[in-house]
């Protein structure tokens, strides 16, 4: 009966680890015919055939069979995948579960509305501050045309154009544009497949001068036009109402794809400054394609070419004046007022440094205590965070009852602790701590329990400050 019994077990396990190994082998089998339907699919609808023979898209290729042959789930492949083509040869290349066919897709985004986040205006005095975040969704281009309006009922002086957190989208960076022109200007053109399988030099704006410029909204029909034409004209035309004072455009390493495209065209006017950081450097147009087994993959059908600076995929649209993003507004501002830009810019530099100046160069602190076993357990143990302007912060979550606690490194060599007498600190009061080895402890008392921001100043070389929030 023994015998029968393991016989049994062994029998059980068998099936088992054949069972696992069969789904292991189906889920092989079926993401190497995704595989192979990915490159089929970029064979035949890539904007650049000649760009799928370099070694750089064959490499990701092999990567991505191998991807496919090793994973255990349809997440992990689309994760990785995306991982992967994070760094490809192109962009706008992504893998993803089918939602909706891709027709409908297309269908989906030209009726979509994203919500007020996309568009805000503000005011600094008579300087109006337009910030777009997406350059997709109906309503995204409804509020660029009231914002316009607004600007001009209310004879805006200025106005600052903020997109560093714009990644792109569809088209509302025409009437983004539109407004600041008097006359019509030819920006660029998209380029397709039939116009490389014909051709071995990069169009000139004389290629396109007897073609009509597409005008439109809808994302599906551009892109059924884009892959009929060789090359397909943009030309942006003036809208009303006119705003002709001054321009400044904020960008970032983020502004990217049709918000960078935005930005280029902006720059073709005098009126109009750029400042910030260059662009991703992603410029081309993408659309979805369904594969088997219910994936979906979004791959590039043409790329752009600016009239003003050729093509911008890889390279971004640099700015007039740069410097890091985070000091681009006030920048613009401070131009705006009048100061002169060489100093505006020193003062924002030195403020910056000191911003982002560690006083512990780098050293990690911690809050130890009787909550945590004073670190002996340093998993339990949080670490502050350096927020900038030396300015640190940990959070934590307590339960009712009375602590005590410093922070220190975790050699402690030094530590800020209490100051002599120092009474139990209370939540959203600033206290001094001392800074030594061996200080006395920092006490507080919870009638509930609490979660805590411990907020710590170390601005003023002699004294630390501490806040718990």
């Amino acid at each position: 009966m023994r015998n029968l019994k393991i016989l049994f077990i062994a029998l059980v396990l068998v099936s088992c680890n054949h069972s696992k190994e069969s789904k292991n082998s189906q889920l092989d089998q079926e993401l190497v015919t995704v595989t192979d339907s990915i490159s089929l699919l970029m064979a035949n609808y890539h904007y650049n055939p000649k760009e799928l023979d370099e070694v750089a898209y064959l490499k990701l290729e092999k990567e991505i069979l191998k991807l496919a042959k090793k994973v255990e789930t349809n997440e992990a492949f689309i994760e990785g995948f995306n991982q992967l083509w994070a760094d490809g040869p192109f962009s706008h290349v992504r893998l993803a579960k089918t939602e909706k066919p891709a027709e409908e897709m297309a269908e989906f985004i030209d009726s979509l509305r994203v919500g007020d986040q996309s568009v805000s205006l503000n005011w600094e005095g008579k300087t109006a501050i337009l910030t777009v975040t997406t350059m997709t969704g109906v309503d995204t281009k409804e509020r660029i045309f009231e914002a316009y309006r607004e600007i001009d009922k209310k004879k805006a002086q200025a106005l600052v154009i903020d997109i560093r957190n714009n990644t792109g989208g569809t088209f509302a960076g025409i009437p983004l544009i539109g407004h600041l022109m008097t006359e019509p200007i030819d920006v660029g053109m998209f380029v397709s497949r039939k116009w490389w399988i014909n051709n071995a030099t990069v169009p000139k704006i004389e290629d396109v001068r007897t073609l009509s410029s597409w005008e439109g909204w809808s994302i599906k029909t551009f892109w059924q036009d884009v892959q009929e034409q060789p090359l397909t004209r943009v030309r942006f035309k003036p809208m009303l109402p006119y705003f002709d004072g001054p321009v400044y455009v904020l960008t970032s390493k983020k502004t990217a794809s049709a918000a960078e495209f935005t930005v280029d065209a902006m720059a073709q006017l005098e009126k109009v400054t750029i400042i910030g950081e260059t662009t991703a450097g992603e410029m081309l147009s993408q659309k979805m394609f369904d594969l088997p087994y219910g994936f979906q993959l979004s791959l590039p059908i043409a790329e752009y070419y600016s009239t003003r600076i050729g093509r911008i995929e890889g390279k971004g649209v640099k700015p007039d004046i740069a410097l890091n993003q985070s000091i681009a507004m006030e920048l613009a501002i401070s131009l705006i007022n009048g100061k002169d830009q060489n100093e505006a810019i020193a003062r924002l530099q030195e403020e910056l440094n000191k911003m982002e100046e560690k006083p512990l160069e780098g050293e990690a602190i911690y809050l130890f205590g009787n909550m945590n076993d004073w670190g002996k357990n340093s998993d339990t143990s949080p670490r502050f965070e350096y927020k900038g302007n030396a300015i640190y912060e940990a959070i934590t979550e307590l339960k009712q009852g009375t602590y005590e606690f410093k922070i220190a490194p975790m050699n402690w060599d030094y530590d800020f602790g209490a100051t002599p007498n120092q009474e139990k600190v209370t939540i959203g009061t600033e206290v001094s701590l001392t800074k030594k080895a061996g200080s006395e402890n920092i006490k507080i008392e919870l009638v509930e329990e609490t979660k805590l921001i411990f907020h710590l100043d170390l601005s003023d070389k002699v004294t630390a400050r501490l806040t718990i929030k």
